[in-house]
Order: structure tokens, then sequence, then C-alpha cells
């Protein structure tokens, strides 16, 4: 278990949530050479106007960079991590994770 800073304030003990940083390089994901016939996933995060942006967003990519399918996801709640990570990462060619407002 890691040991936390700890401070007086006030006659008071705080103990500080802070720890190491872990901010090493990661690689970036490989680029597509194309859009034309992928299949791209969308994660609506739910926040306000999100499904009206990623549902234009979705049209461009059919009609101006043919798309071949576009899977749009969305969670039930903004503060949780996306239950679909697996299966996204295991259909599509590329996802797009969208916010609204």
């Amino acid at each position: 278990m890691a040991a936390h800073a700890r401070q007086t304030i006030g006659g008071v003990s705080v103990y500080l949530p802070t720890g190491a940083v872990s901010a090493g390089e990661k690689p970036l994901a490989p680029r597509l050479a194309s859009l034309r016939g992928a299949h791209i996933g969308i994660l609506d995060n739910c926040k306000e106007f999100a499904d009206v942006v990623l549902s234009g967003v979705a049209d461009m990519l059919r009609r101006d960079y043919g798309v071949g399918r576009v899977t749009i996801w969305r969670k039930d709640y903004l503060g949780i991590p996306s239950p679909y990570a697996e299966r996204m990462a295991a259909e599509c060619d590329a996802v797009i994770n969208g916010v609204g407002h």
C-alpha cells in the first residue's frame, strides 16, 4: 500500500490524496488508410445534444467519406467508463468518443 503525504492544517491531520504520476509515452493507434467501407463506432456519452451532433457526424461520414457502417452506442451516465469498449475494439475499425455541451 502506498504511503500518503500527511499535513496538519489548523490542528487537523489531512492526508493528501496524491500519488506518483505515470505519464509514460504511449504509441498512437495506427491510422486507417481510408474511411471507405470502414466500420466506425461512435460513443455517445449522454450529454445534452450529443445524440443530435453525433447523428450528423454519422451521416457526414457515410455521405462524404463512404463509410460502410456506423454503430452508435450510448452510455447510461456520463460519469462511468464505457461498458462497450471491448465490443467496440473488436468490431470497429475506428471509434469516435463524442461529447455534448
